[in-house]
């Protein structure tokens, strides 16, 4: 691989973190057919990284997609001024960056990572590796965005670095490019087992973290709740915990949700053994320059089982008032958010149906033109989340009453995940259809502990048996395919 960095830029930044006496970074793009055969085979690369830091992140309709593997620098926070930390953590590594080799694509993916439920942990062991607020700076990155490839290898600079030992780590980093790029993406078919099809086959241990009868209690509470004036929605989730007596093939898993919701966006998280991943309908907020485009998604039924039922289920439930009224919380406060803070937001007027494997929803999409003061994207993302779609209205009393009634850890479920650009731009989801996946943390320690999370919009006229059903459906999204039922 030709790396073709700039020596004198090199040398001139050793120097410079010498006289500051603090790290700066060296990032060097590279133009090489490694990096295409990562973009051709993106889950093997992210196989490959093992237990080191990795994000995935993919939206195949679009073909845009991002792989980052490594460790350069970090920033966790919690708290009201997480979002702000992260900001400035962003913008200061940003600051102190310097660029060679080929060319940097403008919008490139640069830092990657996700924000908790809530503005701090409620010290879960499950997600003690995904705190309240977390980004890295990846050692490598490669992505595609708008059609345009990008590889970049990342390098820290500390103040006493020599130029040959930051040639010697970006050299390192091209071989770990490579070596990405070396796995391929399926191999041949093994003979089938025919004892291992027909023995006890891997074992399964699936358990609510309630029972139904105190779910459909708290839909109840809530439907009191509406009554009394206190509140006039309000999403309640619930998980899974998946216990198997093997390690889950994450990258396997997720080539399972690729085919499965093609039309979502499908994001991972690793790191070491834990993951945290998600294949979400549902966009939160993308940022490019002045533009800015997210959706409501809000309202749900399910799938028909042959085409006059779907467009029947479709047609009644774009005609159902309570469906219409969830909704329609969400549209009113994401344009609470952005008509401040936009010189153009284009809404349309009534929503469509967004078809998905074994449900439908409602969704409506919104794009705009951003205030100049306003186009950095983590602000917006802090504006918007949760919103109805996640939380409740109004936001205040919702979160207060999830705190109370709820009972469950959300830690980074339906919360944003995604990444940011130098510009001030980037790509946030939410993290819905979401796992967290634990390899090593069953009892035994060899093999795995899964949470999955799923939520259902209550209003009022929510009933709650419908409720818990529409749950089980989302969380069937995800379970089918991790335990190969």
């Amino acid at each position: 691989m030709n790396l073709r960095p700039d020596a004198d830029m090199i040398e001139r930044l050793v120097e410079r973190a010498r006289d500051e006496g603090r790290t700066l970074w060296l990032a060097c793009v590279v133009n090489d057919p490694a990096a295409e055969a990562v973009l051709a085979c993106p889950l093997s690369g992210f196989a490959a990284a093992g237990r080191e830091d990795r994000f995935f992140w993919e939206h195949v309709e679009s073909g845009d997609l991002a792989l980052a593997v490594g460790l350069a620098d970090e920033i966790e926070s919690a708290g009201a001024d997480r979002f702000a930390d992260v900001r400035s953590w962003a913008r200061d590594v940003s600051a102190r960056m310097a660029w060679t080799g080929e060319a940097r694509a403008e919008g490139a993916p640069t830092f990657f990572g996700g924000f908790g439920f809530e503005p701090t942990s409620r010290g879960s062991e499950d997600w003690k590796a995904f705190p309240a607020a977390r980004f890295v700076l990846p050692a490598l990155v490669v992505s595609r965005v708008d059609g345009a490839p990008s590889a970049t290898l990342v390098v820290r600079v500390e103040p006493g670095a020599t130029a040959a030992s930051v040639q010697a780590e970006l050299e390192a980093r091209a071989r770990a490019l490579e070596s990405l790029s070396a796995i391929p993406e399926t191999t041949a078919a093994a003979p089938i087992d025919l004892s291992e099809v027909w023995g006890d086959g891997p074992e399964y241990r699936v358990q609510s973290d309630r029972p139904h009868a105190v779910f459909c209690a708290q839909v109840e509470e809530a439907l009191d709740a509406f009554e009394e004036g206190e509140l006039e929605k309000v999403v309640l989730a619930r998980s899974l915990s998946v216990v198997h007596d093997g390690p889950v093939d994450v990258p396997d898993f997720l080539g399972r949700l690729r085919g499965l919701y093609p039309t979502c966006t499908l994001v991972a998280m690793g790191r070491g053994d834990d993951t945290f991943l998600a294949a979400t309908p549902e966009l939160l907020v993308r940022t490019r320059g002045d533009q800015v485009a997210t959706a409501a998604l809000a309202g749900s039924a399910p799938r028909g089982r042959h085409p006059e039922e779907d467009r029947a289920l479709g047609e009644t439930l774009l005609a159902s008032a309570k469906e219409r009224a969830e909704h329609g919380h969400v549209v009113g406060a994401i344009r609470g958010v952005l008509e401040a803070r936009t010189e153009r937001l284009d809404v349309p007027e009534e929503p469509a149906l967004r078809r998905l494997f074994g449900i439908q929803h409602l969704e409506t999409p919104i794009a705009g033109r951003l205030r100049p003061e306003h186009t950095d994207i983590v602000g917006l993302v802090e504006a918007l989340h949760p919103t109805p779609a996640v939380g409740g209205v109004p936001a205040p009393a919702a979160r207060e009453w999830l705190s109370r009634v709820e009972g469950l850890d959300r830690g980074w479920y339906a919360a944003p995940i995604g990444w940011l650009d130098l510009e001030g731009g980037g790509d946030f989801r939410v993290a819905l259809r979401s796992a967290l996946i634990r390899n090593g943390a069953d009892d035994a320690g060899d093999g795995s502990r899964s949470l999955l999370f799923a939520g259902a919009g209550l209003v009022a006229g929510s009933v709650p048996a419908q409720e818990l059903a529409e749950t089980r459906i989302k969380l069937r999204a995800l379970l089918a395919p991790l335990t190969e039922i």
